[in-house]
């Protein structure tokens, strides 16, 4: 009777420990092509390990989630872009996602020259400063779209230019739809950086474009110590702060000196201020500025400025 039972016990056991290891096992023995896998930012192991269940890339959740303990990866799944086949082990896919993505997340905030956003693009993506100098080469102040992209690691500095410059042409056609006010491409393009450095937030940049759209009319000079910034940065501080004597150079990009828009962009804007340049709140304005909070106050005339940079500035 023993030996029938032990007999049985180790049937059970047998069974139970075969029935784990097909769990680990390829979903497909037959070969299959490589398919894209998206790891979003911010994914946990588990909801990793239910997408890659649902998708058909592995038996079983749980034995992703072990098999993540015995190789001691909790946690450490860059997100990214991957190549995964549904006939590799579960030990297969997770070498191949703890190698690392070939494709990366990368998000570009507004307002950023190009040589920052070359900076964040360099850190994320591995490149050296030939890379950074293609990327440089090829790209073109305010046209670099700011967003979360998915890139390619492999791509040249020059390939991100392109991708970045062409998601600028996309968005700008649609923001576009029903502008007809004089503007043209690359002087809106302008105006929205000056909009993007000065201002924040959609109501407080309509409002700012509107006062520079009202200086502009009447031949004022705009006085913006934002083109200077942009005149006067470097590798150490891109957007110094401007001091009364830097008011007084000669530069295209001196607004305290030249009427009009400065020659180009400064920065590359973001959708909202694309669009308040395009869309201006009208207002009777002429004059802003920002607190020590940074919240924005306007003016009328010169006289209730002042009154403003002796109230809230000092």
């Amino acid at each position: 009777m023993k030996k029938i039972f032990f007999s049985l016990l180790f049937l059970i056991l047998a069974g139970f420990f075969l029935h784990l290891l097909v769990q680990f096992l390829p979903p497909y023995f037959s070969r299959t092509a490589k398919e894209s896998f998206i790891l979003a930012k911010k994914t946990s192991d588990q909801a990793l390990a239910v997408r890659l269940e649902e998708g058909g890339f592995v038996r079983s959740r749980t034995a992703f989630e072990q098999a993540l303990k015995i190789k001691n990866l909790q946690g450490k799944i860059q997100p990214g872009g991957y190549y995964l086949s549904k006939n590799m082990s579960v030990f297969e896919i997770i070498e191949v996602l703890s190698s690392g993505p070939i494709q990366r997340w990368v998000t570009l905030p507004e307002g950023l020259r190009k040589e920052e956003t070359a900076d964040i693009l360099g850190e994320n993506l591995g490149w050296d400063s030939e890379q950074r100098q293609l990327f440089l080469d090829n790209s073109k102040e305010g046209y670099l779209f700011p967003e979360t992209y998915l890139l390619d690691v492999d791509w040249s500095g020059g390939d991100i230019a392109k991708r970045l410059s062409g998601q600028f042409d996309k968005e700008f056609k649609v923001l576009s739809e029903g502008y007809d006010d004089g503007l043209s491409r690359d002087e809106l393009v302008v105006l929205a950086s000056l909009v993007q450095r000065e201002s924040r937030g959609a109501e407080e940049m309509s409002m700012v474009s509107g006062i520079i759209f009202n200086r502009l009319n009447m031949g004022m000079k705009l006085d913006i110590d934002s083109t200077l910034q942009y005149q006067t940065g470097s590798p150490e501080n891109w957007w110094p702060k401007v001091s009364a004597g830097v008011k007084s150079m000669e530069s295209l990009y001196n607004t305290y000196l030249n009427k009009g828009l400065p020659p180009s962009p400064i920065c590359s804007p973001g959708e909202e201020a694309l669009v308040a340049s395009m869309f201006p709140k009208k207002n009777s304005y002429l004059y802003y500025l920002h607190d020590a909070e940074g919240e924005a106050h306007y003016a009328e005339t010169y006289e209730d400025h002042l009154r403003n940079i002796e109230k809230y500035l000092k």
